[in-house]
């Protein structure tokens, strides 16, 4: 899984994915119940998919901010040698490893293009409020605009960012088990429901072909994926 972190997937690749999932769904529920098994399948596939989406989003997040230190420090080594923000900004882009690199490269061609650094590194602070992303941005921003020891402030950012990956690495090992224990317990009610479908269980013919089987098993799906939002909030919230 941490592999996927590296994986930059474009909007069309990401619904061409689906609807492939999608259609394995359908047809490993339509062996299983018919019709109403394949909706079931191809919704269950579905929301398994979108589910890996999201956990790659979360991977590529935190490698995103994980590098954004040494992505700084290239910056400040640049100023430092002489360079203007624009030219070390480019020179550091060129050298940053992936996912970074595929948020810094249009920035780098914006750049080579003639384009203000101040303005460059405002659009990208606007479109990741909420992340350090936000944060690398507005320092890279604002020294481009203010004079003075601007390598040392973009390195003291980056110190700063450094230390709050630690705490929060920190953090996320010390609630690991938690995290784990959370994942299985709601992973263990479809796990069963599967194998029961997949070695022929009347219980499992009762759930997909019959109409009080349907409403037990939406019933109890609901309940397991709100028990699962709810044990993540909470493991979150402790977080």
């Amino acid at each position: 899984m941490a592999a996927l972190a590296n994986v930059n997937l474009t909007l069309t690749q990401v619904w061409r994915g689906l609807g492939a999932v999608a259609l394995l769904g359908a047809g490993f529920g339509a062996l299983q119940a018919g019709s109403v098994g394949a909706l079931l399948g191809m919704a269950g596939f579905v929301a398994g998919s979108l589910a890996v989406l999201r956990i790659n989003r979360h991977r590529r997040d935190r490698a995103i901010e994980g590098q954004l230190p040494g992505f700084l420090e290239a910056i400040a080594r640049g100023l430092r040698t002489g360079l203007q923000l624009g030219p070390a900004a480019v020179e550091a882009a060129s050298s940053t490893p992936s996912p970074l690199y595929h948020e810094v490269a249009p920035l780098a061609a914006e750049l080579q293009r003639g384009i203000r650094s101040a303005d460059v590194f405002e659009r990208w602070a606007s479109r990741r409020p909420d992340s350090g992303v936000s944060l690398a941005a507005a320092a890279i921003a604002f020294a481009a605009t203010a004079g003075g020891a601007r390598a040392r402030a973009i390195d003291g950012v980056a110190a700063t960012l450094r230390d709050r990956a630690a705490l929060e690495l920190e953090v996320r090992s010390l609630t690991s088990q938690a995290r784990v224990s959370a994942m299985m317990i709601a992973a263990l009610p479809a796990g069963f429901m599967l194998l029961s479908a997949g070695v022929g269980d009347d219980g499992a013919s009762f759930l997909f072909t019959t109409p009080l089987g349907l409403a037990v098993l939406i019933i109890g799906l609901g309940l397991d994926v709100i028990g699962a939002l709810w044990m993540r909030r909470i493991v979150n919230s402790r977080s």
